[in-house]
This record gives C-alpha cells, structure tokens and sequence, in this order.
C-alpha cells in the first residue's frame, strides 16, 4: 500500500486578513485529502491562529523567528528594545545571506521528517525557508502584485536565489502572476488557484440582525487599518463628499496600524459620518444591509473580500482597480471598477450618492461563484501529479 503523500503549509503569522483567511478556508476545504497536511506558522501570532481547523498537526515553531514577519520600520517603533535588536540581527542575516545557515540550523529543530510537499504559502520570507529546506517538490504561493508593491526589494538577490529552487508557482490571478514573473524574471507558468471563500458561514452569518445610524446611504468597507488598503486616502474622498453636502454613511470593519492617523483625519476633516468599527468577526451582516460595498485597495493580487462580497450577493459592489479585480467583477459587469486613484472614487462616489438608480442593475446580476470547487481540483492537481 503506497504511503500518503506528506504535505507542509509554511505561513509566517496569522493576524486578520485575507492570507490568513483563506488559508484558514482552504484548509477547511481540503481535509478529506487522502494525504498528511502539516501546518507550521513561522511567529504564531495573530487572531486567525484559533481558526486553523482542528484535525490538522501544527508544528511548533522557535523563538529566532519572532521578527520574520516585522518591517524594519515597525521594529523602530515599537517600544521593545529587545525586539528592535532581534530585527535588527535578523535584517542583517537576510542582508549578508547568512540567514541560509541559521534557517537550515533552526529547520532541524522544527521539522523531523522530509515532505513530498513543501508551500510558502505567503511569498516572501515563507519561499526562502521553503527554498532552504529538502522536500521533494518546494511551492511558492503569492498573494500580491508585485509591481505594485515589492515585498521583497532589499533582498531581491536572496529571493532570486531562493526561487531558482522552487519547482511550483501559484497565484491567485493571472494579473498577479504577470506582474511577479516580469518582477522576479521568472520564466515557468503559475498555476492559478483562486481564492477559498467559506460560502457555507458566509449565507449563514449575513441573515444575523444589523441596523446602521441612519437612513442615509450606507456604504461597508472591510480591511485591515493598512497602507494597502489606503483608508487615509479614502478620508480626503469622503472629505471631497462632505463639501459638496453629500449624504451618506461609511462604516469601516477593520483594525491596524494606521488606526490613530485615520482617527486623526476624521476628527480634522470633521467626518461624523465616517464609522470606524474595528474587527469583527461577522462582516457580512454588515455587507448584506449596506447601500454599496467599497473596495479602495491601493494594490492586491485578488482582493478576497470581494469574492466574499460577491457571496453575500444582496449588495452592489465599488471597487478600485487592482489585480485580479476584472476576473471577479469583469467588465463592469458584476460591480463597478474605477481607476485606482482618489479622483476616480470621488468622482464615482459622487455620482452614484446623487443617482442611486446606477446601482439597481447591480442587485439583480448575481454572479455564481464556484471558486472552491475550482481550486481544490488544482490543490489535487498541485499533491498528486508529480
């Protein structure tokens, strides 16, 4: 009788957001495989880390990885001492290449057998821990463009090396993986894997009670308080709309570092009709009884709310122009795209305060989304075709 296949998901935290999200989906999505999946979370850290299904054997982690998923920036900040030294000792291995040794050394620690399978599931970090390692068939995983935002610029050679050992590439839309080839100069063909949406907790969760302020046009916004998803700007738009007497509410789902600054503006630009909500757990209910939904993303490789949007289906969809956005929402045809600019949401935000009916077409073009169905075929493609 053959051996199961041996399957390692290599992720660097799990704080709230769409990564950890919909490896959390996908896991859940994926447990009747007839193979071994282990987890490792390089810094278990984050919220989303009691949401990893149950049945799955997560291995534990050492202490040399607490900063791999810090900035140098944020290191600065905080008020840890010891933590700015650790990143600074850490930035320094990944400077010098010297974090090839001290990966391979703490990897003996962790890991006490050899994979068929080995993901990065997020790029970055993940691929050169992955890289450094001796499964059979090494999977780099990524979840944003590229050429919108390079994760990875102070050590592009380090990762260059790392990915001349990766045997598989995945992305969650054809825009994504365009954008890391012409990035990386990397010549294979990525194998497309959309994102896992929990369909299932989504309609169920939407029919919860939620009753906004006002009777006023009520728009939702779900993202992380981040520079990605560029919420400050979106307080010189609603500033723009507030000038022009516009009536509407925006309720923002979400929390970060970028909270005191956007706290700031709403309280500079006078925006009582800016909500910030902070994390919850159901934003669907939310979505479900909102006017519009707004996605104002600076960049993404396919922004996972939106698939979750789509699901919800009651509501119509705004959205800034990133990538992947034209595979969900097509040509305008499932939601309204603009350009990923402030004068394009004001402009568009304008218009559709002052003749609602835009949107009308909008709640009755549903979309079928059939993603999880998709994508766990390509898992299997992904485990077993050798």
């Amino acid at each position: 009788m053959e051996d199961k296949k041996k399957v390692l998901i290599v992720n660097d935290e799990m704080l709230v957001g769409g990564v950890a999200r919909v490896l959390n989906n996908m896991l859940k999505d994926i447990k009747d495989l007839d193979c071994q999946i282990d987890i490792l979370i390089l810094h278990p850290q984050g919220e989303m880390l009691k949401d990893i299904p149950n049945n799955y054997h997560i291995l534990d982690s050492t202490p040399f990885f607490e900063t791999c998923d810090l900035s140098l920036g944020d290191a600065i900040k905080n008020e840890s001492t010891m933590t700015l030294f650790k990143k600074i000792w850490f930035f320094f291995l990944m400077k010098t290449g010297l974090i090839h040794k001290y990966i391979k050394e703490e990897r003996k620690k962790i890991i006490k057998e050899q994979y068929d399978i080995e993901i990065a599931y997020k790029e970055g970090f993940c691929t050169i821990f992955v890289a450094d390692g001796d499964s059979k068939k090494k999977v780099n995983w990524v979840h944003v463009d590229y050429e919108k935002n390079n994760y990875s610029k102070h050590h592009m050679n380090l990762v260059k090396n790392s990915l001349n050992k990766i045997d598989v590439h995945v992305a969650q839309s054809y825009d994504a993986a365009k954008a890391y080839k012409n990035v990386f100069d990397i010549d294979k063909e990525f194998l497309i894997i959309n994102n896992f949406i929990d369909e299932e907790d989504i309609n169920k969760r939407k029919e919860e009670e939620c009753h906004f302020d006002t009777n006023d046009f009520n728009i939702v916004s779900v993202g992380r308080l981040h520079p990605q998803k560029a919420y400050l700007r979106m307080m010189e738009v609603c500033r723009r709309l507030n000038e022009d007497n516009l009536k509407y509410d925006l309720y923002i789902l979400g929390d970060g570092e970028e909270k005191e600054q956007i706290e700031k503006k709403i309280k500079e630009y006078k925006l009582s009709n800016v909500h910030l909500l902070g994390y919850n757990p159901n934003p669907y209910k939310y979505m479900k009884n909102a006017d519009l939904y707004l996605m104002c993303s600076i960049y993404e490789s396919a922004p996972t709310v939106v698939y979750e949007a789509l699901t919800v289906k009651e509501v119509p969809i705004l959205a800034s122009h990133v990538a992947g956005i034209n595979e969900q929402l097509g040509d305008n045809e499932y939601g309204i795209i603009v350009d990923n600019s402030e004068d394009a949401l004001y402009e568009k935000l304008k218009e559709i305060i002052n003749n609602k009916q835009i949107l009308d077409k909008y709640r009755h073009t549903v979309k079928q989304i059939s993603n999880n169905q998709i994508s766990k075929e390509k898992i299997k493609e992904l485990f077993f075709n050798d």
